[in-house]
């Protein structure tokens, strides 16, 4: 049996990726006799799919991600490796209704100078963006009908084993953007293409506060 979902809440927080790929630039260590490695995790309450209810209960969606950083000591060229779990549940029973993992290693790195996000209406600023062929896994039952950042998809589904495909990740140190600072701060969004439109690829993932950012210099 399919199960239908559908998000309620009328106004989405979203990160939106159209033209990323275009405007980043190949991320390079600062200093030619260093390794700089940036660790991060975002944790927590998923920023994309607020509470929303269904006929049989009121649902949460929470995610964690994990990734780190790390610059050649010879040719300064960055590489990254992500993991994320997002997961959809039931608040009063903390019953799993969908989950999604995903990790992806050695992802070209790359610095966004500037991109529109037309959903908080900012122009984000000076972010991580890490790309590359990885792996993810989803629960074997099929949501459709699911509403994610205004547009309505059918949850990806790999029926439980480990399927090859693209896997991003963005993190903003401090969530600064064009007029300030983010009033949440921080943040992270780890997920997988599930399209392309006008040759931009089209994600499903999760973003959340960070919890941990750390820049180390290795002479």
């Amino acid at each position: 049996m399919k199960t239908k979902l559908k998000v309620t809440t009328a106004l989405l927080a979203s990160l939106f990726l159209v033209s990323i790929l275009a405007v980043s630039t190949p991320a390079i260590a600062a200093k030619p006799d260093c390794t700089l490695m940036i660790n991060i995790m975002a944790k927590g309450d998923d920023a994309d799919i607020p509470p929303y209810g269904s006929d049989d209960g009121i649902y949460r969606a929470t995610t964690l991600i994990v990734g780190k950083i790390k610059f050649d000591e010879v040719s300064g060229v960055g590489l990254g490796r992500v993991e994320f779990h997002m997961k959809i549940y039931k608040i009063e029973s903390g019953e799993k209704v969908y989950t999604i993992k995903g990790k992806l290693k050695d992802g070209a790195v790359m610095v966004v100078p500037r991109n529109y996000c037309p959903v908080r209406d900012v122009w984000w600023t000076n972010f991580w963006f890490v790309m590359g062929e990885g792996f993810y896994k989803t629960t074997g039952t099929v949501i459709e009908n699911f509403e994610y950042r205004g547009d309505i998809i059918t949850l990806p589904n790999t029926e439980g084993k480990w399927s090859p495909i693209l896997i991003g990740m963005m993190v903003s140190p401090k969530g600064e953007h064009e007029e300030g600072v983010w009033e949440d701060g921080g943040w992270a969004y780890a997920g997988v293409v599930i399209g392309w439109v006008n040759g931009n690829p089209q994600f499903f993932g999760g973003v959340t506060s960070s919890t941990k950012y750390m820049e180390k210099y290795i002479p």
